[in-house]
């Protein structure tokens, strides 16, 4: 009965693809070729069903092939179960449960696209760029997003381990989340930071980004705002729609938002999204968009729109990359529905945004393009040769690489290693609350303007020297000894043939001792070296349990060199001027 029913599998998933995409159509470049193939592998198949030497599970060779498809096409091609169709569902009206993390494939790798703000990964420091090498302790090789994202959902108040691998770090560590209800607010923070510059902190392009994105730019503007700061770093992105209404806010009528196109001879995808509106923000009114290696998808057409147009200067760093265009196609019965990449997205003036190594072969440059290659021999610098050009409104020159490259190229300050951990370990929060309980009601009345005493410290330090996770921690220097006192034993082994396993040369021995004491002394002191860091983390915490997470980034952008550099570029028409021509 299996066997026939697996006969009737295969010959059903011929028929339905031969339906779904109808009849070759002559014109299609090797159509009847892709029918024969998928012929042959339907007997191929159903040779297998009737003769393998052991029975066959239609399931697993289902996720087998279809796994097989995602790595010759891309990472985002695939046909989601059930649980992941209803993920993404979810996902796009705003609210849901999980951890608060949007991720993407990268170098072949599940990568953290950026953390939610306010959300448990947030708090616990998960970083844009992470990787996510297992997810409760099963290796996340050869995942594709919606498997990551359905394994980590789940019941709230649950927990889930994942591993993370992150640049500069030489090991893989762990961090457990525990599962929250993750309701997205599009707008996480709108203040005025001067007395005409206002500032809007935009995190997502769920259902209802645009209009509270216009709700308060409309507060703003009654507060006097006569130039903006619109931050669209670590937004993952979202709903293409959200995305074009939100550029809509900064429009002319008719103006080109983005396009979709494909690079296929038999159908050709080009669709324009123009703005049916004029903005509520005009041309009067200088802006400054925030940019890093975490804004994706709709973050990246809007924030490529403004420059294209010369609405705005980009500050930060290059995006993503993430400039395909997924399309969810009819529900199966069983719940599953195929998400396939039918287009890329192109900015106004012919860039591309999706970045080659996102996985798709056929990115092709724009006949309407120069390069780099083409220009005098002497204008071209060596990182640049080769690169599509192309120009915005006014005339500004900007690269084709794939992402959004800033107009002010600047990077945050870097995080200590012994603070990250700190960070990742949750301790400065975790002392926080602590310390809030010791003082009771004042916990409650805690801002931006109260004075965190330096004795604190002192009590942090004993704090987190009594955390025993915290004492097992190694730093990249440590680990690296020890690889080092590994090898020299080996060597001892083979040399000598000594099974020992502790090194018998007394000089090499006391050389790897003195490393680690000196090792230790050096994190002691770096501990110390960050009190100020230490003391302003634990206040972020106290404020932000205190006044709540508006409160708490307010704080934290006290000290932001990105948002330092736009507001100079806003508070001097001569210098913004310099990187916008109209």
């Amino acid at each position: 009965m299996k066997s026939i029913k697996l006969s009737l599998f295969f010959i059903f998933v011929f028929f339905a693809i031969f339906t779904a995409c109808g009849k070759p159509s002559a014109a299609a470049k090797g159509s009847s070729d892709f029918y024969e193939e998928v012929s042959r592998l339907n007997k191929f198949l159903s040779e297998i069903n009737r003769r393998y030497v052991e029975e066959v599970d239609p399931k697993e060779i289902t996720e087998a092939a279809i796994s097989g498809i995602r790595s010759v096409l891309d990472p985002n091609t695939t046909l989601m179960n059930p649980e992941a169709n209803e993920n993404l569902k979810l996902a796009t009206e705003g609210e849901f449960g999980g951890i608060g993390i949007t991720i993407g494939i990268r170098g072949n790798m599940l990568t953290v696209v950026s953390p939610m703000v306010g959300t448990p990964a947030y708090r616990l420091g998960i970083k844009a760029g992470d990787r996510i090498t297992q997810i409760d302790g099963k290796p996340t090789k050869d995942w594709n997003v919606d498997e990551a994202v359905s394994k980590l959902r789940g019941k709230i108040g649950t927990d889930v381990t994942v591993t993370i691998a992150r640049e500069g770090m030489v090991a893989p560590f762990d961090v457990t989340i525990t599962r929250a209800k993750i309701v997205i607010h599009a707008v996480a923070f709108a203040e005025m930071l001067d007395k005409d510059i206002g500032y809007i902190q935009l995190i997502t392009f769920s259902q209802k980004t645009a209009s509270e994105l216009e709700e308060s730019i409309s507060k703003l503007k009654k507060q006097g705002m006569k130039k903006l700061i619109l931050d669209l770093r670590t937004n993952p992105g979202g709903l293409l729609n959200q995305a074009v209404e939100v550029s809509e806010l900064f429009s002319k009528k008719g103006d080109l938002i983005v396009s979709a196109r494909d690079n296929r001879r038999d159908h050709n995808i080009n669709v324009e999204y123009r703005a049916k509106r004029n903005g509520i923000i005009g041309n009067d009114i200088p802006i400054a968009v925030l940019v890093n290696q975490g804004t994706a998808s709709a973050a990246e057409i809007v924030s490529g729109y403004l420059q294209d147009h010369d609405r705005a200067i980009v500050v930060g760093k290059q995006t993503f990359g993430k400039g395909s265009v997924q399309t969810v196609f009819q529900q199966n019965s069983d719940g599953s529905a195929p998400k396939i990449t039918t287009a890329f997205y192109y900015l106004p003036f012919g860039r591309c945004i999706n970045k080659p190594e996102m996985g798709i072969k056929g990115h092709s440059r724009s006949a309407n393009t120069e390069t780099e290659d083409s220009a005098p021999a002497d204008t071209v610098a060596k990182d640049t040769a080769a690169r599509d050009i192309f120009y915005t409104a006014g005339g500004r020159k900007m690269y084709g690489d794939g992402g959004i490259t800033p107009d002010v190229d600047i990077e945050l300050k870097a995080v200590p290693w012994i603070a990250q951990v700190k960070e990742r370990m949750s301790l400065y929060f975790r002392f926080a609350i602590k310390y809030g309980s010791q003082l009771g009601d004042a916990a409650s009345k805690i801002d931006s303007t109260w004075q965190i005493p330096d004795t604190v410290f002192t009590s942090f330090k004993t704090f987190y020297e009594a955390d025993t996770n915290f004492a097992k921690i190694k730093s990249p220097a440590q680990i690296k000894t020890d690889e080092l006192e590994e090898v020299l034993i080996r060597e001892q082994n083979v040399i000598f043939g000594d099974t020992s396993k502790v090194l018998k040369d007394s000089l090499l021995a006391i050389e790897i001792a003195n490393m680690r004491t000196a090792l230790v002394k050096r994190n002691e002191t770096q501990a110390i070296e960050i009190k100020n860091y230490s003391l302003n983390a634990i206040k972020r915490e106290l404020i932000a349990a205190a006044q709540g997470d508006e409160a708490r980034i307010a704080w934290m952008l006290r000290e932001d060199v990105q948002l330092a550099e736009a507001l100079k570029y806003l508070r001097s028409d001569s210098l913004y001027k310099s990187k916008v021509k109209k």
